[in-house]
């Protein structure tokens, strides 16, 4: 099986899916016990839901001849979340690796070629993302992911994804727990409307304090669940910001607490998002992985590469 490049190697375009948990929620009607996305592989009509959207995901990325990183669907399998769900740590792990399988299968339908197929283990905060977890410490937060990270091993995935971090801590726990498993990982932070992390650092500050803490172990950074008028101007012409790869935003520009309280889907003006998208890439020509997060959908995804490869 011919193992794909990743981003962090190469400069090409990759894509990689949008919010999952609200298409699911608001597309498609599915309730999401506690959140989370995997436990729908039991329900028939959710499991082909589910193929249909990241299926016409890879559909877009074969049309623009782009990899595609599965990713978002094991956010909260793992244990905590779990437990919480009745689950037991052998089948847990089993509906990890049945999330991949669901990727290769809409890989293959969609003609999307191994060499382009990237799989990706995603992980979610322990706790909730939009609230900080003062007692996890790295060394806690590394035992606590390696189990999970473990399971992606043996699953067969080629890159851990660390989405919606709000701590430094948890990010260092992730990246160790990853190189000590032989996995290259991504680090994903989500910023408030002060563009800090909920834990107070600037992204500069996290993102420097990681990489010193784990000798550079993240093979990339990504921005998520934030807007770009809301993390553009964080960005800066320093060389921290080159450790940048990628962007998952939000389709809406209002803040984390009064979208988990609106009850209905808020997509925003997709046209403007991909030219946002566009101007960033613009100034940082180092980011090549691109996708969405709250309210997004593979209608973002196309417009942000059709945006992205238009001529210059």
């Amino acid at each position: 099986m011919a193992i794909p490049t990743l981003p962090h190697q190469t400069t090409d375009l990759f894509l990689t899916d949008g919010g999952t948990e609200t298409w699911l929620m608001y597309k498609r009607s599915f309730e999401l016990e506690e959140f989370a996305a995997f436990h729908l592989l039991h329900d028939p009509n959710a499991k082909a839901a589910l193929q249909e959207y990241y299926g016409t995901f890879a559909e877009v990325a074969v049309r623009h001849g782009a990899s595609f990183i599965f990713d978002s669907l094991t956010y909260r399998a793992s244990r905590d979340w779990g437990r919480l769900l009745g689950y037991t740590d052998a089948r847990l792990a089993e509906m990890n690796h049945a999330c991949f399988e669901l990727y290769r299968t809409a890989a293959r339908a969609a003609g999307l070629p191994a060499s382009k197929t990237v799989i990706s283990g995603c992980i979610g905060p322990k706790g909730d993302a939009y609230k900080l977890d003062q007692a996890l410490t790295a060394e806690s937060a590394e035992a606590y992911h390696s189990e999970q990270i473990a399971t992606f091993k043996a699953g067969g995935a080629h890159i851990v994804t660390a989405l919606t971090l709000n701590t430094t801590a948890e990010a260092i726990g992730i990246a160790r727990a990853a190189q000590s498993a032989g996995l290259p990982s991504v680090i994903s932070f989500t910023l408030e409307k002060n563009r800090c992390l909920k834990s107070g650092e600037s992204l500069q500050e996290a993102i420097e304090t990681v990489d010193a803490q784990t000798n550079r172990a993240p093979a990339y950074y990504m921005i998520n669940c934030a807007h770009p008028v809301d993390f553009g101007p964080a960005l800066t012409s320093d060389a921290w910001s080159d450790r940048i790869h990628g962007l998952r935003a939000n389709a809406s520009t209002l803040d984390h607490g009064t979208l988990c309280q609106l009850g209905h889907l808020e997509e925003g003006n997709p046209d403007e998002l991909a030219a946002q998208y566009a101007d960033i890439r613009g100034n940082f020509p180092n980011m090549n992985v691109f996708g969405g997060c709250c309210g997004t959908d593979f209608v973002h995804v196309d417009k942000i590469a059709t945006a992205l490869l238009a001529p210059a």
